[in-house]
């Protein structure tokens, strides 16, 4: 169990990352940064076992779930030709949340289905 003084328990300094990979070179189709607060409200839907943060790597937003996060993350489109994975990344020492732009290809490897 994480203690209380460790940066990132309950979640807190942590930003959730919505990506959204086309066919094309793994192209990213859209991008969406969720709070602690919105990723509360979807958390339930994602089989999370011993990793209750996302921070163990990303999990696939399957489509049945697509109406709950679209609820959660007003904006979020949703492209039916897309694939979506969600994981947590360390918000930025200044606040800042990075994550990267639609239409850039991903750094590096999808993660698998």
């Amino acid at each position: 169990m994480v203690s209380s003084d460790y940066p990132f328990a309950d979640g807190y300094n942590l930003v959730w990352e919505l990506t959204g990979f086309g066919d094309a070179d793994e192209e990213i189709v859209e991008s969406a940064s969720l709070t602690r607060d919105q990723f509360l409200k979807i958390r339930h839907l994602f089989v999370l076992g011993d990793d209750p943060w996302m921070v163990a790597g990303e999990y696939r937003v399957a489509p049945s779930i697509w109406a709950h996060v679209r609820r959660a993350v007003p904006g979020v489109r949703f492209q039916r030709d897309a694939d979506y994975f969600l994981g947590a990344r360390q918000a930025l020492p200044d606040g800042r949340f990075w994550r990267p732009a639609p239409g850039v290809a991903a750094p590096g490897p999808i993660p698998p289905f």
